[in-house]
């Protein structure tokens, strides 16, 4: 298990009055069931267009993270794309794929 940081940013904004309401960026760590470098073959279409894959962390169940969260793994900050596993062998087991992403290019 290794621990990782999801950090979710609300954009400030005006209130009714015009008054300026500051951003907000809410951070929660989690514990990661595994974190692998890069990606798997299944998910290769994910680092294309200038994003490249550095970690595939994996999750055992199911964790308040979205597709316009960040993550924190190792020290550095990531975008992230989230998937919903399923169990090919109809047991019913549930899990979180994300794959952590940087621009590149």
């Amino acid at each position: 298990m290794e621990k990782v940081t999801r950090i979710r940013r609300s954009p400030g904004g005006h209130d009714l009055n015009g008054d300026p309401i500051p951003s907000t960026e809410d951070r929660k760590t989690m514990r990661a069931r595994a974190v692998a470098p890069g990606t798997s073959k299944p998910y290769t279409d994910v680092g294309r267009n200038g994003e490249t894959v550095e970690y595939t962390v994996y999750f055992t169940r199911v964790v308040d993270i979205a597709d316009r969260d960040l993550l924190e793994v190792r020290g550095r900050t990531y975008t992230v794309r989230v998937a919903d596993w399923i169990s090919p062998f109809g047991t019913g087991r549930r899990g979180i794929v994300v794959e952590a992403t940087r621009k590149v290019g």
